[in-house]
């Protein structure tokens, strides 16, 4: 591994996608290549050791699914943060492993962000979030301890149609900027077109 240590990705792809017409948001291709897909490479480029997509992982190819786990969130579309327990629950207990949690509709992802924090995490043995150009704290570009990651989770409970920022609720994150590629996800056409210039193939 790098000097980040072993490193994990999850990535949230379970939505619904209803401000997208229900069109699987990591499946559309942007520049001829799915979101999902590009996620995986920055992911790849870390590297990390282990792709769980909580969520279908329709968008990334078939000869690139080595490494990749596909989980499913109970029930399903129960929220981010069933899907960000359901993964975890797969992942084999590694005190020493940094897990990258992302989103897998942010269609220019940095690998270069994904191992600033990863490093930020393994250097600090803190949880690391990232942050827009306002300060504000993004939940899905962040780096977690894998074993704080479990304990939050457990505290937690039941995570169905819970918010993710409980999961930081009692815990002093490093908070690092990171890039606007990093942080731009669509919920929508206009915004897809915004952050691409185009819109899906169809539409």
């Amino acid at each position: 591994m790098t000097a980040c240590g072993r490193v994990r990705g999850l990535v949230l792809t379970g939505g619904r996608s209803s401000r997208f017409g229900g069109v699987h948001k990591p499946g559309v291709r942007v520049g001829g290549v799915p979101v999902l897909a590009r996620v995986h490479a920055a992911l790849t480029a870390v590297p990390v050791d282990g792709i769980w997509v909580a969520g279908p992982a329709d968008g990334i190819p078939d000869d690139l699914r080595a490494g990749v786990h596909e989980v499913q969130e109970e029930p399903r579309f129960g929220g981010p943060l069933a899907g960000i327990a359901a993964a975890v629950a797969d992942m084999p207990p590694a005190p020493d492993a940094v897990v990258l949690v992302l989103a897998g509709d942010v269609p220019y992802t940095d690998p270069a962000d994904l191992t600033h924090l990863a490093h930020t995490c393994a250097q600090t043995g803190r949880a690391v979030a990232s942050a827009d150009a306002t300060g504000r704290r993004q939940h899905l570009c962040a780096a977690w301890p894998d074993a704080l990651l479990r304990a939050r989770l457990e505290d937690v409970g039941d995570p169905t149609d819970l918010p993710v920022r409980l999961l930081w609720e009692g815990v002093d994150p490093v908070q690092v900027a990171v890039s606007t590629a990093s942080l731009e996800d669509f919920d929508t056409e206009d915004d897809l077109r915004r952050i691409t210039g185009s819109t899906r193939p169809g539409a």
